[in-house]
């Protein structure tokens, strides 16, 4: 069996090559000489096609089931906005696929990918450089999930044995790739669909199964109690700290596997929200600035009932180290910053009305410092 490394890193090389001809939009194609008149006669008004599509944003995510593909859902029901704005999302072939797609097809503006991902393509120099993709926020974590059968302890235990990691090119491979090199851990690598996967585990085939996504996965939830399998713990030891964050995995989300107050320890990736950096004048820029500003606007939104709970975790203020943030986003973050030092400065000055002090005598320097000292006691009181 290919070692999962070798396999992505042939991928990323083949995808580092690629050049994909733009299709022409089938609502654009000039009629031929073989159409009848009345066809063309009918043809749709290529002015309202063309506004059309400058406010049509293509977002490419995970495959089918996905938490990926279910965030990407839940953006273009908030998002839509009929003639101003509509998003397209477009279920992907894996992390590394979606990457290839958003530099190379036409038609994709925005994608979800893990950010290991980019770092592992960016290295592999199949990204031109880390400028020609810019993020536009962090949006969560994905949980690491190892499911296993009885006979199966630890991750050590999985040396030699049958592991499954997803089909080749998709973040879970990447990620089940890397923890395995990281432990030194060698298993017989499988390339199952998720779901065949999930069938060869139970009937004893297979020892493992390494699963990505934002808990709860809904395959690994519908797994049937006292089946003997479980999640094995992923304990972040020193191999693993400079590229995962520690979380848990616990009954709340898997009340089939694992018993209540026992949670399992596991590693988790941040998922960002990714495109490319575009200069500011073209349409592609105009569209992609139309789907920033509205995802900044409506945020709350999606923290509402009925979406997925990974948008509780969304700050989309947090950075991603080592990528460029893309433009439109960071200046919506230096006007909520402004904004909000505003709000500030207006209670502090409240503030000293009605406690009677005042700043008259002071330098600039000293009345900073004393509205510094009220921004910090702020924030310390108002912490739960």
């Amino acid at each position: 069996m290919p070692h999962p490394r070798a396999t992505i890193r042939s991928l990323i090389a083949g995808f580092a090559l690629l050049t994909l001809p733009a299709p022409a939009h089938p609502a654009l194609a000039q009629p031929t000489q073989a159409q009848p008149a009345q066809a063309q006669q009918s043809a749709p008004d290529p002015v309202r096609i063309a506004q059309a599509l400058n406010a049509t944003v293509g977002l490419i995510a995970g495959g089918p089931g996905s938490t990926d593909a279910r965030i990407a859902a839940d953006i273009a029901q908030v998002l839509d906005d009929g003639d101003k704005l509509r998003v397209l999302p477009i279920l992907g072939g894996g992390a590394v696929q979606n990457i290839a797609d958003l530099i190379y097809l036409k038609g994709v503006d925005v994608a979800i990918v893990p950010a290991e991902t980019l770092t592992q393509t960016m290295e592999h120099n199949a990204i031109p450089g880390e400028r020609s993709i810019q993020y536009i926020a962090k949006l969560y974590q994905e949980e690491v999930h190892v499911l296993a059968r009885a006979d199966i302890a630890s991750l050590n235990d999985l040396s030699g044995k049958p592991v499954n990691v997803g089909a080749p090119g998709t973040g879970s491979e990447l990620t089940a790739g890397t923890l395995l090199d990281a432990l030194h851990i060698g298993a017989g690598i499988m390339h199952d669909s998720e779901t065949v996967a999930l069938d060869r585990l139970r009937r004893g085939d297979i020892a493992a199964m390494f699963v990505m996504g934002g808990k709860p996965v809904p395959l690994l939830q519908a797994v049937e109690p006292r089946t003997g399998l479980h999640f094995l713990p992923i304990p972040l030891t020193a191999p693993l700290v400079d590229t995962y964050l520690p979380t848990s995995l616990d009954h709340q989300y898997y009340p089939n596997l694992i018993p209540a107050g026992r949670p399992i320890d596991t590693v988790a990736i941040g998922v960002v929200l990714v495109t490319l950096a575009t200069a500011p004048d073209t349409a592609r820029a105009k569209r992609v600035n139309r789907f920033v500003d509205a995802l900044f606007e409506r945020l709350g939104q999606f923290r509402q009932p009925g979406f997925h709970s990974k948008w509780l975790e969304v700050n989309l203020s947090a950075q991603v180290p080592g990528w460029t943030r893309y433009p439109e986003a960071q200046t919506l973050l230096k006007k909520q910053d402004q904004a909000r030092e505003a709000s500030l400065r207006t209670a502090f000055d409240t503030y000293l009305n009605e406690t009677g002090q005042t700043t008259s005598g002071m330098s600039d320097e000293q009345r900073e410092t004393l509205f510094r000292d009220f921004v910090r006691w702020r924030t310390q009181h108002s912490r739960p």
